[in-house]
């Protein structure tokens, strides 16, 4: 009898993405690029057959210039198209892209570049570069600047896409944790599969739709509704570029006919406040998508009362992606933030108190869901093909976190019996600024770092209900002794946290405090920080 086990069919996602849609639709319009460079040699417009095509070429360049499958990649590239090819090239290629924000500084890509043991870095002339010293790096054979991954086009073609499997890694994604040090979450080539409860029950993209996405390439949202379920639907990925105001959307989507338009909440605020614009500008659109931090009801109401389009919310993060959402028809029961996805398995377990470790996710949390409308913390089941393989620590170590079958969101929150949830925020401390998960940790440990800080804590701060910001309150070596040194020592730190921390993640407030507000084991309670606000 033979012991030969069964192999498990090939999967690979950008295949499921692209080289699939290109069989079904090879004339059908994959990209259009709204904001063209003049020394491009990409077409403004990109067909599914030439999308198909140039993915196979970039990723036979990236293997004749020596990446092998398994490979650590990351793109330290600017936020256009070229990040868009090279990330779906690398899967197609067998490696593991890791997508960076534009915006970090070299402190930033150092640490991401150590803490994944990257083989390659992709990278844009015009950004802070890694220190290559005290890396696995030798000499610039790791190195592939754009103007290469661009030259790849038109040569030799990849003949097919690497064989992977469905539980392989496709790529790694970096969301703040609770610890000081952002997380690495190691996704599967199989999340592709699990975007497929958002397309009926949040942004139903369908072919020939026009789909623009305003936030940066980096982000799971953006690479999930920019570019993956456009092109598993056979619609239209519209790719901007060029500098963002709130004046341009109205316009880019006046102008580009666009149907689907997503961002986050604060971009929609941004154009009800500042930007000109008339309820045409808006016909072709058949509804909006929103994700990434809390969208108010007035946010939603005014968006729908001043364009005649709709804004449908989804629920998620960078582990699982959405797995709550609204979408047309539905009518949210009050409090709710939306309902369980079509397939999804979701419940609430106990979040009983670790009295050993206070201020931590309870490791003690029951395994079994609790009945509806019950408060909890919020579970994904392990099935989920959405979800993670786990975190990767120091490129080697990986980890699913699991209560019994589930997997802890770290929100909490309660379910009713039509599977609507109302969500009661995090169980840990994590910021959110303008979209983006920020660990405090993160934060502080920058601050302190500081010669003229002695101690410091950070906590979101609500400046509006539509508004959070980040706040710092910072115990210096040697108080001010009047409020010009005040704004001078503010500016000093601003400037040098500039070198250390991402934009968005950077204080927006300081208040130099004498003392922090501490529990009995001495850790800061930050939802006391607010107490010595000044009046």
């Amino acid at each position: 009898m033979s012991t030969l086990k069964q192999q498990s069919p090939a999967f690979n996602l950008s295949e499921e993405a692209i080289g699939k849609s290109a069989a079904r639709w090879p004339e059908d319009i994959a990209i259009r690029i709204l904001s063209p460079a003049k020394s491009s040699p990409l077409n403004p417009i990109i067909s599914y057959s030439e999308l198909d095509k140039i993915i196979r070429q970039i990723a036979q360049g990236l293997i004749n210039h020596g990446a092998q499958k398994g490979d650590v990649i990351l793109l330290r590239l600017n936020s256009d198209t070229p990040f868009a090819l090279t990330f779906f090239a690398s899967i197609a290629a067998g490696l593991i892209p890791v997508p960076l924000s534009p915006q970090l500084t070299e402190a930033e890509c150092s640490f991401f570049l150590k803490d994944t043991k990257a083989r390659w870095v992709a990278h844009s002339s015009n950004l802070a570069f890694p220190n290559l010293a005290d890396t696995r790096f030798k000499g610039q054979q790791a190195l592939i600047n754009e103007a290469e991954i661009l030259n790849f086009i038109g040569g030799p073609a990849l003949e097919s896409y690497a064989p992977t499997k469905a539980d392989d890694p496709a790529f790694i994604i970096y969301t703040s944790g609770t610890t000081n040090k952002p997380k690495a979450v190691l996704h599967a080539q199989r999340t592709i599969i699990g975007r497929r409860p958002m397309q009926q029950d949040w942004h139903q993209i369908k072919r020939g739709d026009q789909i623009l996405h305003a936030g940066d390439f980096n982000w799971t949202y953006t690479l999930g509704i920019g570019l993956m379920d456009p092109w598993v639907k056979g619609a239209t990925a519209c790719l901007y570029a060029g500098e963002k105001t709130p004046e341009l959307w109205p316009r880019l989507i006046r102008e580009n006919s666009i149907s689907i338009f997503a961002a986050v909440p604060g971009i929609y605020r941004q154009i009800l406040k500042y930007a000109d614009f008339e309820k045409k500008y808006f016909a072709a659109l058949r509804h909006c998508l929103t994700a990434g931090e809390a969208m108010p009801k007035t946010l939603a109401a005014e968006w729908q009362a001043k364009t005649g389009t709709p804004l449908y919310e989804a629920l998620g993060q960078s582990e699982i992606s959405t797995y709550i959402s609204t979408t047309s028809g539905m009518t949210l029961p009050k409090g709710a933030k939306g309902r369980i996805q079509t397939g999804r398995k979701v419940a609430i377990l106990s979040d009983q108190t670790n009295t050993q470790n206070e201020n931590t996710l309870s490791k003690n949390a029951a395994s079994s869901p609790l009945p509806p409308n019950t408060q909890g913390l919020i579970a994904v089941h392990k099935s989920d093909p959405g979800l993670m393989l786990g975190y990767l620590e120091d490129g080697t170590t990986i980890n699913l976190p699991l209560e019994g079958e589930w997997f802890l969101t770290g929100d909490q929150g309660s379910i009713d019996e039509d599977g609507f949830l109302t969500h009661l925020g995090r169980a840990d401390d994590i910021m959110n600024a303008s979209g983006y998960r920020v660990s405090p940790d993160e934060v502080e440990t920058a601050l302190t770092s500081l010669p003229l800080v002695s101690e410091a804590a950070v906590t979101e701060e609500r400046i509006s209900e539509s508004l959070s910001i980040i706040s710092a309150y910072v115990i210096l070596n040697d108080p001010p002794a009047s409020s010009d040194e005040t704004e001078a020592i503010e500016e000093i730190i601003s400037k040098e946290l500039a070198t250390k921390l991402a934009r968005y993640k950077r204080p927006k407030a300081y208040y130099f405090v004498s003392n922090l507000p501490r529990n009995r084991t001495g850790k800061v309670v930050r939802k006391e920080l607010h107490s010595l606000k000044p009046d």
